[in-house]
């Protein structure tokens, strides 16, 4: 594939930044509850009669299950966000033609683990790139325990699922508190004779259970015990789908964090196995207020006033762990917005989530300069202010959208967040949604930082790689070298602030690539390389460079170059300080020797005499000031790749950069 090509069909939809509004009001609701969603699917398709569905979640999970119901011989019709399944009863499911695919669910393939060890017939669940990798032996081990057949390796999926005659009931006590282990025994335990028994060592979220009994199983709750009589005649209810508490944490956290906000979220389910997201806020001091409390199909509901609050770190209470699982990545963030220290630990569960929400939410926070620190089942988090950045999200849907929503509370900060394309697996309408709220949701263009010492190619492997891939190129180095130039030919002192200032302000300086001369520098449309290598330009700019207002001029300056299709910005600090959300950086390196001999080479070939050892002493003296220096230091970014090119050609380090590029540049 060309370089042209490759760029024009990058991902366009996995790299957004969300810019802040001046205020959050007004009433607004968000989609329907994912968890409710599913097992709606799955327990009108084995009812008798029509099951109505309202308010349902067309997110791609939920979506996912759908399909996998009708693949094994259900009718379901769907318009919009409701739903008709004509059910086939217990045992009127037949045998999918092909592979049944959770995609990136997996609460489906879970609790379809249970639906699929009971039947008669072979069925395959598979899965995405991340649901493949994530421990399905929690459930494995308790539907085998029952009689069932199945197959995978290293107990993740695929999951293959042979014919059983029968399933045993049983008593299982699960180590852990997990709705969805606890939703797939009682689902198998449908098919048993007998009454079959999960006890947790917590109480996890209930709507398994909550919704077989709406559909007339026999249900019975003893403490933190559940018990599910099997062979029941399940028959088709009219369900109304309430708000999703996991999506309006999203908002909560906003609001509370947000200077200016006071609104309402309407119809969110408040399930007391669901709201540990509510009391943890609370008890950090945010503003939330239940109002028109009232029940809905089962499901307690209410509308959420959420108001702007000092938030102030707590200890997490072990109690509301399990009630608030799902939602820790955005009481992340606002434990990063709190005042004090902010500490979880008991929630190792984290860890086997769409990614390994702690180690993904921690990496984020540090890299936006927020002091955290990673325990094995939890963190600490000190809350205070967040600086630029590009995050990753990791494909979590969740993480993706608690990072954007950190940068949409970051005034005058640049927090752009990788790995969003996984936020319509439970959130489709979720740039919809903070788009309504005043909310500037953008994709920025992409920039390559290349940062270095001198004498290590970097000016040269800039160069390439902006003519490989028809972007802009900016050389920072020259920039400050174009303004005393411009200073110099307007008869402008290096002690006239001001009028530095207004020329670093409206310097008309391009960059542009020639396969023979290398960059070309173009001041007011004139070439200017020889000039700008003149001593007299280099001493001018060696005085204007250190005056902080011109620097803060020239910073703007330079971001004015991140243009499409894309940026190479060659310089010393663009992945530290003028470029910090760049998707990737680049350090280059080489020892000082080499780079003393590159250089000596280049003098030579343009007539200059000169001993290697000057060079080599005035490399290392330069070093030193540079990496020392308190403002800009010259050292890598935090999530810089760092290249030694010092036994490295020109075409090697261009081939490692172009890998990277295939890795990192999905924008």
């Amino acid at each position: 594939m060309s370089w042209t090509k490759f760029v024009a069909e990058i991902d366009a939809k996995d790299v957004f930044r969300l810019n802040t509004t001046t205020q959050l009001n007004g009433r607004f609701t968000v989609p329907g509850d994912k968890s409710i969603s599913h097992r709606s699917i799955i327990f009108g398709a084995l009812a008798e009669g029509e099951t109505r569905v309202s308010g349902f979640l067309r997110s791609e999970d939920c979506l996912a299950t759908l399909q996998i119901m009708q693949d094994l011989g259900v009718d379901i019709t769907a318009a919009g966000d409701e739903v008709l399944i004509s059910g086939v009863g217990l045992h009127g499911l037949k045998a999918s033609a092909g592979e049944l695919d959770c995609g990136n669910a997996g609460t489906a393939m879970r609790l379809l683990s249970g639906l699929l060890a009971a039947q008669n017939f072979s069925s395959t669940l598979v899965g995405d790139e991340s649901l493949s990798i994530r421990p399905m032996g929690r459930v494995i081990r308790p539907l085998t325990t029952m009689g069932a057949n199945i197959t995978s390796d290293n107990d993740t999926a695929p999951l293959r699922f042979n014919p059983v005659n029968a399933i045993h009931a049983i008593n299982y006590n699960s180590p852990i508190a997990s709705a969805q282990v606890k939703s797939a025994v009682l689902i198998a335990g449908l098919y048993a004779d007998g009454k079959t028994n999960v006890t947790e060592p917590k109480k996890s979220r209930d709507h398994t259970e909550t919704m077989l009994a709406g559909f007339g199983a026999e249900v019975e709750v003893e403490g933190l015990t559940v018990g599910v009589k099997g062979q029941p005649q399940l028959q088709g209810q009219n369900i109304q789908v309430p708000a999703d508490i996991s999506s309006a944490a999203f908002f909560m956290v906003l609001g509370l964090c947000h200077p200016k906000a006071d609104f309402i979220i309407e119809n969110v389910s408040i399930n007391p196995t669901r709201d540990g997201v509510i009391k943890i806020l609370q008890a950090m001091g945010g503003k939330l207020t239940l109002e028109n409390v009232r029940d809905q199909a089962g499901e307690p509901v209410a509308d959420i006033r959420v108001q702007s609050s000092e938030l102030k770190g707590i200890e997490i209470p072990h109690d509301l762990i399990p009630s608030a699982i799902d939602e820790f990545p955005i009481i992340f963030i606002a434990a990063a917005f709190a005042s004090g220290q902010t500490k979880l630990t008991g929630a190792e569960e984290l860890r086997h989530k769409e990614s390994d929400r702690i180690k993904v939410m921690l990496d984020g926070l540090n890299l936006l300069g927020i002091d955290c620190e990673e325990l094995a089942d939890g963190a600490i988090i000190k809350g205070g202010t967040l600086g630029s950045g590009m995050v990753d999200g990791h494909g979590d849907h969740r993480c993706a959208m608690s990072f954007l929503l950190a940068g949409a509370l970051s005034s005058g900060q640049e927090i752009s967040v990788r790995g969003c394309h996984n936020i319509g697996t439970s959130f489709p309408e979720f740039f919809d949604l903070v788009t309504a709220l005043g909310i500037a949701v953008k994709q920025p263009v992409p920039v390559i930082t290349v940062d270095g010492p001198s004498g290590v190619g970097k000016g040269t492997i800039s160069a390439l790689l902006a003519k490989e891939l028809d972007w802009h190129l900016l050389d920072s180095g020259a920039i400050y070298r174009s303004l005393a130039l411009k200073a110099m030919k307007s008869t402008v002192k290096a002690t006239d602030e001001e009028r530095l200032i207004e020329l670093a302000e409206h310097l008309d300086l391009t960059f542009s690539v020639d396969g023979k001369t290398g960059t070309n520098i173009i001041l007011d449309g004139t070439p200017v390389n020889a000039e700008l290598r003149s001593e007299a330009c280099g001493e001018m700019a060696s005085k204007v460079a250190p005056i902080p207002a011109v620097r803060a001029a020239l910073m703007q300056r330079q971001k004015d170059f991140q243009q499409t299709p894309g940026l190479i910005a060659d310089g010393r600090d663009m992945g530290t300080v003028v470029f910090k959300s760049a998707p990737l950086k680049v350090f280059l390196t080489a020892n000082p020797k080499e780079r003393a001999k590159r250089r000596h080479k280049q003098l030579q070939e343009q007539g200059v005499d000169v001993k290697i050892r000057d060079l080599l002493e005035d490399i290392e003296a330069r070093d030193y000031r540079d990496s020392s220096r308190k403002v800009a230091p010259l050292v890598p970014a935090s999530d810089a790749h760092v290249i030694d090119t010092s036994e490295l050609s020109i075409d090697e380090v261009f081939a490692k950069i172009i890998g990277l590029i295939e890795q990192h540049i999905k924008i």
